[in-house]
């Protein structure tokens, strides 16, 4: 299941306990957040190529940590997606109708489509779910391979991706890196992807 890094792309959506607790309706209701410190753990500059794009979503509140963890991990800011969402949300001062999809690069990674604009419009699904829309829009801009990092659901592509995350029977195993999700201890899973 462990598979040799070099990711052209790398899409993550980290469940950050930045402003995400709150009494019966933050993320923490879904899912176990994670502090910041144990977020710049994660190998994102082994598994990427020398040239590589790096996705990663914030809230608004999360945007200063967000741009602090891209360049802790290697990576130049580069650009912001935001996706408009056709309702209001939560916030603690202002009610989000938006959130980030922070765009940072390594190396020499110019994008392969120059007309990408910086929103998106797309439907809300589950709670913490993002657009299916994402995969396409970073298929047209970055090389593969490409790899999901806390995924929650296979990506919904015609391209091949990697995947990983505890919701999902990851296609990659960290557990060397000290990540271990449950599919690397699951042995039909570990069979059929070594």
């Amino acid at each position: 299941m462990t598979k040799t890094p070099g990711y052209g792309a790398i899409l993550i959506d980290p469940p950050t306990d930045i402003n995400q607790q709150g009494a019966g309706r933050g993320a923490s209701e879904h899912y176990d957040l994670l502090p910041i410190e144990r977020l710049r753990e994660l190998p994102v500059p082994e598994l990427a190529a020398p040239n590589c794009h790096l996705y990663l979503w914030s809230t608004n509140s999360a945007l200063e940590e967000s741009f602090r963890l891209i360049r802790q991990w290697g990576f130049t800011p580069r650009s912001i997606l935001t996706w408009v969402k056709p309702r209001i949300g939560l916030g603690h001062y202002l009610r989000n109708a938006t959130e980030q999809l922070l765009l940072a690069t390594r190396g020499r990674a110019p994008v392969l489509f120059k007309g990408q604009p910086s929103w998106t419009f797309a439907p809300l699904q589950a709670h913490s779910q993002k657009p299916a829309e994402q995969f396409a829009i970073i298929e047209r801009l970055s090389p593969g391979p490409r790899l999901e990092l806390f995924a929650r659901r296979k990506p919904e592509s015609a391209e091949p991706w990697d995947y990983w995350g505890n919701e999902v029977p990851s296609t990659i195993s960290l557990l060397n890196y000290g990540w271990p999700v449950p599919s690397d201890f699951d042995e039909q899973v570990v069979a059929e992807t070594s």
